[in-house]
Order: structure tokens, then C-alpha cells, then sequence
């Protein structure tokens, strides 16, 4: 395999690859580390902590084991780049904070001994929006990451090195975290296909939080076929190929009536299904007043950095008070190091509506005879760095508890991915690969 073929390749032409002998592990390894030495910097700016070394050592033992013919696992040999929020033994777990860089993980987080019974060679850690609390990548620790499309415009958040990285060809694999949109927002400004399973369908332990309720990891990837394999990897269960028809609704107050781009190119990636116009006004509304970040992000950040003795500071308002952090967290931070936290009557109430809101999705898929419900992920272009970004629809999914998918559905005019994201009920993941598959069958040209 050459590098040109590796920058493009899907996880089943390097496996192919690899099986054949047409390439081995360390070869895949040292494109990656080619490839990011080429091109992250100053360009990208993707990568937080880097370990070439280690990864070398990995891939040659992978390569041995595949000489003398032992038992693989399905990413043996793959390069695979992890969120700077998620622990990794012996690397930094910095979360895009300067605060937290001194930090060290003792132990693998599940996910990560996933990947690495599985034989994923990791390389390194992604540049993400500082602590995960925003969409726009801004931290303290690297600065901006750069859309892979864009220089100077976003990439989304707040997994934004992790989307980067795979759009860029880096590694074909990169996983991140998503509590508001984390994993599916960055793959519709860079491209990729990103997948937030249903409410506790993987553990987030290993991972600094920011709600507990809402977070959970999830993979980027190139294709659809490639989704599949990982979720099942992640998961450990196999989601059915075939099934009930895909019978999906187009959420009509999901798009911005002055973004014509955007809502062609979604409506379009989706025509072939025939989907029902569904109109629920509020639904925005009710999903922002479920949002139970603000509630659970200092007191859950304080747990995990209590035994973090290397951490600069140790909670949210001590690191609100400090001022070493990126100038655009200056009012997330300080808000949400002020509020009352998950004592206060209100927690019950947001956990209420999350409940009641899971029951509304539900009744509204019924009365419109839809398993899926379809809106561009976010309404609004990638914005310029320094700005903030609005137009998500990703919240949707993070205070149901329920699955949904960011698919690229084509560009822009001025050559800018776009998302279209689908949404299903929990449990129905199924549903979610079978649709990304079928339209990653019929591309759209734009």
C-alpha cells in the first residue's frame, strides 16, 4: 500500500491489506506519523500529545503476531487516535486545559482496553474544545483546531481533533466524546460519519466529565461500513443489516428558513426514502430546558480531579477564579462554576423533562408512523474562529437518551461539508447504520 492510498483508505482496505501482506503495521503506523508531521502544523493543529514510539513498539509486536499466525483482533495493526478527555495509561489527560496537562492516567479507560484488545495501535490524543464545553474547539492548551476543509474556520466540537484528524488522513479511526453534540457536530463541518448510541450503551468511565448524565463516547469515521464495524466493536453487540423499512420524518423546525445550502443538500440526501413532514415548534425549546449540563459539570469535574493530585486546580471555580483558560470559555465557565449544582430542587425538574421529553419523541413517532426522524445537524454554516457558533440540533439526542447519526449529505457553494443527522428511538442503533449505509450508496453530488 502506498501512502497516498493510506490517506483515503477505509478500515477494510487497510485490513485488506495487512491480511494480504501488502502492508504491515508499522508501515500503516509511520504513515500516520508522516502524515501528521506533514501537515498539523501549523495547518491543522489536530494533535495534543503525540507517541511515536510507543506506537512503533505496538505495531511491530502486532506484526509479529500476525507472522507467527495468531488470533487477531478486527483492528489489529489499525492507527487509531483518542479524545484528550478520555484516559489512555501512562499519557496525559489534559481535556484540552493547560490546567489538567500535568495530569497522568494510571489505568486504560474501558473504551481504550476495547480498542486495545481489538489490536488498534494507538498513536496519540486530539485537540478538543477546553473541558468539552462548547462546539467551536477552543482551548487552552493547543488554541484553535482548524476545519479540514477551512483553514480559520470551525471544526466543530468539542471532539474537534478527533473529526480533523480522520478528515484530514491521519488515521482512518478517531474517537471522541459527546454530551450536547460533541461527536456528530464536527463530523458534519469535516465530512465524516458520527454515531451517539443510546443513553448508557458504553461506559464513560476514564473520561473526564462534563455530564454525566449526557456524556458518552463515540467513533468518527470515513464510511458507513466502517461505523458498523466499530460500533459493534464498541458496543459488543452486532446491530442487524436488514430489517423494518426506514420510514423517516423531516423535522420542519429544524432548518433556518435563510440557509437554502443547507436545508437543499439535508432534504436531498434523504429524498429517496419518500420522509413525512413532522412539525413540533417546540421542540427546540423543550430540549434546551432539558439540558442538564449547567447542573452536573462542577460538581462531576471536582470528583474526578479529587485524586488528581498532579491537576493544577482541582474544581470548576478555582479554575473560573484562575483565568488561565481559553477567552471564550470566560462565561461558560464562570456561569456554571456559580450554579447550584445537583442539590438544588431544579435537578429534579431537568430530570423530569428529560423523562417527559423521551415519552414526547415517542408518542410522536407513533402518531406519524416514523422510525426516524431527520433535520440537518446544525442549521448555521462553520463559523469563523472567535465566533460563537449557533443552530445546533444535537441536543436533541443528548437529553433523550436516544441514538442518532451525523451523515455527510454533501457541500456547500463555497466547498463546506454538510450533516444531515438522523434520530432514532433508543435501542436502535440498527436502524441508524442501515440508513448511513443506504445513502452512502446513492452519494449526493453537490
Amino acid at each position: 500500500m502506498q501512502y497516498a492510498d493510506y490517506l483515503t483508505a477505509s478500515l477494510s482496505d487497510l485490513q485488506q491489506a495487512l491480511q494480504g501482506g501488502e502492508t504491515t503495521a508499522r508501515q500503516l503506523t509511520e504513515y500516520a506519523l508522516q502524515r501528521i508531521a506533514e501537515v498539523d502544523q501549523p495547518r491543522y493543529n489536530a494533535i495534543t500529545w503525540l507517541f511515536a514510539d510507543e506506537a512503533l513498539a505496538a505495531a511491530d509486536a502486532s506484526d509479529a503476531s500476525r507472522q507467527r499466525s495468531e488470533a487477531l483482533g478486527q483492528l489489529a495493526g489499525i492507527p487509531v487516535l483518542i479524545k484528550d478527555n478520555v484516559e489512555v495509561k501512562g499519557w496525559p489527560t489534559s481535556a484540552g486545559s493547560v490546567l489538567l496537562r500535568d495530569v497522568i492516567a494510571d489505568v486504560d479507560a474501558p473504551l481504550v482496553t476495547t480498542l486495545r484488545s481489538q489490536g488498534a495501535i494507538l498513536i496519540g490524543k486530539t485537540a478538543m474544545h477546553e473541558l468539552a464545553a462548547g462546539i467551536t474547539g477552543a482551548s487552552s492548551l493547543t488554541g484553535f483546531t482548524h476545519n479540514a476543509w477551512r483553514e480559520g474556520r470551525s471544526p466543530g466540537g468539542s471532539s474537534s481533533g478527533s473529526a480533523v484528524a480522520v478528515a484530514a488522513g491521519y488515521v482512518p479511526l478517531a474517537i471522541g466524546s459527546d454530551t450536547a453534540g460533541s461527536v456528530r457536530i464536527p463530523a458534519a463541518f469535516n465530512g465524516l460519519l458520527g454515531l451517539r448510541m443510546t443513553r448508557g450503551a458504553l461506559s464513560t468511565d476514564g473520561i473526564v466529565p462534563l455530564s454525566p448524565t449526557q456524556d458518552i463516547p463515540g467513533p468518527l469515521v470515513r464510511s458507513a461500513d466502517d461505523l458498523r464495524l466499530v460500533s459493534d466493536i464498541l458496543s459488543g453487540q452486532r446491530f442487524a443489516i436488514e430489517g423494518e423499512a426506514l420510514r423517516i420524518g423531516i423535522w420542519q423546525e429544524g432548518f433556518a428558513t435563510d440557509e437554502t445550502e443547507i436545508n437543499q443538500a439535508v432534504q436531498a440526501a434523504i429524498a429517496g426514502f419518500e420522509p413525512v413532514l413532522v412539525s413540533w415548534p417546540q421542540l427546540e425549546t423543550l430540549a434546551s430546558d432539558a439540558n442538564i449540563i449547567g447542573y452536573e459539570f462542577a460538581e462531576a469535574l471536582a470528583g474526578y480531579l479529587a485524586d488528581k493530585p498532579r491537576a493544577q486546580f482541582h474544581t470548576l471555580q478555582e479554575i473560573a477564579a484562575s483565568e488561565l483558560y481559553h477567552p471564550q470559555l470566560t462565561t461558560v465557565f464562570k456561569t456554571r462554576a456559580a450554579h447550584p449544582g445537583t442539590d438544588s430542587e431544579g435537578y429534579a425538574v431537568v430530570q423530569q423533562r428529560q423523562h417527559d421529553l423521551y415519552q414526547q419523541l415517542e408518542a410522536m413517532f407513533t402518531q406519524h408512523n416514523i422510525n426516524l426522524l431527520a433535520y440537518p445537524v446544525v442549521r448555521r454554516p462553520p463559523v469563523q474562529h472567535g465566533e460563537l457558533q449557533d443552530g445546533s440540533n444535537a441536543l436533541v439526542s443528548a437529553v433523550t437518551g436516544a441514538p442518532a447519526i451525523s451523515i455527510p449529505a454533501g457541500l456547500s457553494d463555497d466547498g463546506m461539508p454538510i450533516g444531515v443527522e438522523l434520530l432514532a428511538l433508543r435501542g436502535r442503533e440498527d436502524l441508524l447504520l442501515r440508513v448511513a449505509e443506504a445513502i452512502q450508496m446513492h452519494p449526493i453530488d453537490k
